[in-house]
């Protein structure tokens, strides 16, 4: 008789590892797509705020404009602003076709902390013209043109060198925070995969364990298997099995049939892996956004911009501001609830809610004015009622914006959210640029929220914003409410 195998390398431990295994690469690829994510929305910001500074400095061009010439203090006065507001810029320079620095401006501190070995001159304008022309490890060179009329310098150019440290250190916390959430999910993953493979190999320990006295030539057994699975399939089998032999089947016959009805477990281990993938993979579709096909779930989408949030640091804000913070996530969620809208998506720039998707009603244009207006209320009194106690509150801005948009398969449609991120743009840059508060809080809609509910509400024109596809948006500011 062939001697009986060991177990080396058990099912339970193959099934804990393919379970982990697909959870550490999910994980994994989740991971490194928001690590690349970040990096490139980083450089991107990076050149985005070059072509505003470009814009801005290239405006200047009727006041610097004198009978002498140009009066390039009037830029370098600008640049300087510029410097102080991106502590990332380590400098910006407007030079000529004929490589001369017309205006500069240098961050100092920020050339003296984070790059020291470099060499500076006493002549401000020597000194940018060699960072301008030398390679800078970890820094990120950007050029743009200037619309700069004078004949003696030809076509101008911005010259922008912005450190990558502060990028560094964006992406080290999400390491460390992101590794972390690994760890924990990892753990609490490893726990049940543990766990699951326990039970589904219990019972085929029970059937293995009968099939060992079977092989011992008892043929009284029977396994008890309760379960409505494979499993519970093979051990009746199994049983009826047993009674046959004692009828008619030999030994050796039942062995067969025995290791017959083990294919299953292939099965089961395949459809397992199966399901876990699918359901892994449900998750990476976070922020999908297919385009509008227009008709489909038609719905009131109200974006609630967060993005100013996101630049705090947790631990280092004060307690007004977290109490703040607080309260106000939960005004939304039971403003939310009470006119029977949804928050449908949240993210690091936005909360996004939805009147007219899941929950349907005729005046859901009304309910998510009435209840955005209650929202921005109470925001206002929170803060307020904090710097009236003279409270220090950091500067912040919380704007909402009301459209129109469709939610296909479950998902909120491109065009919605690009008109989003444009009017967040063009407000994130004025608030930047231009009187500064200590919070900014305001509601704007579409043109075709304005039309529509101009018998609840008075609105004023802010501007036109220009979308990536090419249209062109008005965007108007709700002045007051008439209810």
């Amino acid at each position: 008789m062939a001697s009986r195998r060991k177990v080396k390398f058990s099912l339970s431990y193959k099934i804990s590892l393919l379970i982990f295994s697909l959870i550490l690469v999910t994980l994994a690829a989740i991971v490194g797509y928001y690590m690349t994510m970040n990096w490139n929305d980083s450089i991107n910001e990076m050149k985005n705020s070059a072509k505003k500074a470009a814009k801005t400095l290239g405006a200047l061009w009727p006041v610097a404009q004198g009978r002498s010439g140009i009066n390039w203090g009037i830029y370098e006065n600008y640049m300087k602003q510029f410097v102080q507001i991106d502590k990332n810029i380590v400098f910006m320079a407007i030079i000529d076709e004929k490589e001369e620095v017309r205006a500069a401006a240098i961050n100092d501190a920020l050339l003296k902390k984070k790059f020291p070995k470099l060499k500076l001159t006493e002549d401000k304008k020597e000194t940018v013209k060699n960072l301008a022309g030398n390679k800078i490890d970890d820094t990120l060179k950007v050029i743009g043109n200037i619309k700069i009329k004078d004949k003696n310098i030809g076509l101008a150019t911005l010259v922008i060198k912005f450190s990558k440290y502060g990028t560094y250190h964006s992406q080290n916390i999400m390491i460390l925070n992101t590794s972390l959430l690994a760890f924990l999910i990892l753990l609490a993953g490893g726990a049940g995969a543990w766990g699951l493979a326990f039970i589904i190999t219990r019972n085929f320990n029970i059937i293995a364990a009968g099939m060992r006295k079977v092989a011992e030539g008892n043929l009284d057994v029977s396994v008890d298997v309760k379960s409505n699975d494979e499993t519970g399939v093979l051990a009746d089998d199994f049983n009826r099995m047993i009674v046959e032999l004692k009828e008619k089947v030999r030994i050796k016959d039942a062995f067969e049939t025995v290791a017959d009805g083990l294919k299953d477990m292939d099965n089961l281990k395949k459809a397992y892996e199966t399901f876990t993938y699918q359901e892994m993979t449900d998750k990476i579709t976070k922020g999908f956004y297919p385009v509008s096909q227009g008709g489909e779930n038609p719905t009131v989408l109200v974006f609630v911009d967060t993005s100013a949030f996101a630049g705090f640091t947790y631990e280092l804000i004060s307690d007004e501001l977290k109490e703040i913070i607080k309260k106000f996530i939960e005004k939304i969620s039971g403003t939310v609830l009470e006119y029977q809208g949804a928050v449908f998506k949240v993210t690091d720039k936005f909360i996004l809610i939805s009147f007219g998707y899941p929950f349907k009603h005729s005046d859901d244009l009304k309910r998510a004015l009435i209840s955005t207006v209650e929202i921005r209320k109470e925001l206002v009194n929170m803060v307020k009622s904090k710097l009236t106690l003279g409270y220090n509150v950091e500067d912040f801005d919380v704007n909402f914006v009301i459209t129109k948009g469709n939610i296909t398969g479950g998902f909120i449609d491109r065009k919605s959210v690009d008109t989003f991120n444009a009017i967040t743009d063009y407000l994130n840059f004025a608030s930047r640029y231009g009187e500064k508060k200590k919070f900014n809080t305001n509601i704007y809609a579409s043109k075709q929220i304005a039309d529509e509910t101009f018998a609840l509400a008075n609105y004023e024109k802010t501007d036109d914003i220009s979308m990536n596809d090419g249209r062109v948006a008005e965007l108007f500011r709700l002045k007051g409410a008439k209810f």
